[in-house]
């Protein structure tokens, strides 16, 4: 019984093939990247990458991402330019054109120095002659000659009109920029010597009605004092103006110095406060007046 078992198991073992499989052909997988990055204007680009497998039954990956593009900031506005003294077609004061301004206050020099002659540019900018005695009216009857009175005497010719002063041009420049500026426009105008004397505590809106009243402030200012300059821009600097307009013609001798006006002018800038400069002959602190100007981005005239 046991050698019939081991028989059959060596029929049944020749009778059986055994099938050995191929091993299966290796997988080519081609990769093809795309990758594109397009900047937009928030400075947020899109980047995709497909790979796809090139044989059968192959694999496709989608991948997504956000790429921050640096966008370069916008060029700065071109800086100010100065228009012509007289004659513009836009508001000005000394050439510094005024359009567009919506609040602005004007700081004055008039200290002692100013009532000096104009010299320079300055001395042909036109000032309208002082009012005059008003001559008789014309339906007035002529008064009748007197027998008794002596032969007239012959008269010497009037003097030579008497040339401009420093401080008649500021003030003629002045008038002619608050009549023409756009009634609404808030301001304000600071005369200042020893002491300072400012039309309105604060900025107020130019009205047509008081227009004239202005005017009259300006044209009553007198020449006289030292120069309280540090004072007057602080004062200014309070009022919180977009725009100020500096007029001077030497130096600060009362309540600071040019690096104290520099050191508060500076912190006023962190406002972005514009201060535009003017420099009236020999004796002005250029260098400061050209600081003032330039940090602030405003224009400085030196006349």
């Amino acid at each position: 019984m046991r050698t019939l078992s081991i028989f059959s198991l060596a029929l049944v073992a020749a009778s059986c093939t055994v099938t050995v499989p191929r091993q299966p052909p290796r997988l080519a997988i081609s990769m093809k990247l795309n990758a594109t990055a397009t900047a937009t204007a928030t400075t947020t680009a899109a980047a995709t990458t497909t790979a796809t497998g090139g044989a059968t039954g192959g694999a496709t990956v989608h991948t997504a991402g956000h790429v921050e593009v640096p966008v370069p900031p916008a060029p700065p506005p071109p800086p100010p330019v100065p228009v012509a003294i007289q004659g513009a077609e836009v508001v000005e004061f000394f050439g510094i054109p005024l359009e567009g301004a919506e609040d602005v206050v004007f700081v004055l020099d008039c200290s002692g120095s100013m009532d000096d002659l104009a010299q320079g540019a300055i001395a042909q900018v036109q000032v309208a002659p002082p009012p005059t005695d008003a001559p008789p009216a014309a339906d007035a009857p002529p008064s009748p000659p007197d027998a008794t009175a002596p032969a007239p005497v012959p008269t010497e010719p009037p003097p030579a009109p008497r040339a401009p002063r420093k401080i008649d041009i500021a003030q003629a420049e002045l008038v002619d920029a608050l009549r023409q500026l756009p009634a609404g426009t808030r301001m304000n105008v600071i005369f200042f010597n020893t002491d300072l004397d400012a039309f309105a505590p604060s900025l107020v809106p130019l009205q047509e009605a008081g227009r004239e009243g202005l005017v009259a402030f300006v044209s009553e200012q007198v020449a006289t004092g030292r120069t309280a300059l540090v004072p007057a821009m602080r004062t200014a600097f309070l009022m919180n103006a977009r725009r100020i307009v500096l007029l001077s013609d030497g130096l600060g001798n009362v309540g600071g110095d040019s690096s104290v006006l520099l050191r508060d002018a500076r912190e006023a800038m962190r406002g972005s406060v514009r201060i535009d400069t003017i420099g009236l002959g020999r004796d002005q602190d250029a260098a400061l007046l050209g600081a003032l100007a330039s940090e602030s981005g405003g224009l400085y005239q030196p006349l």
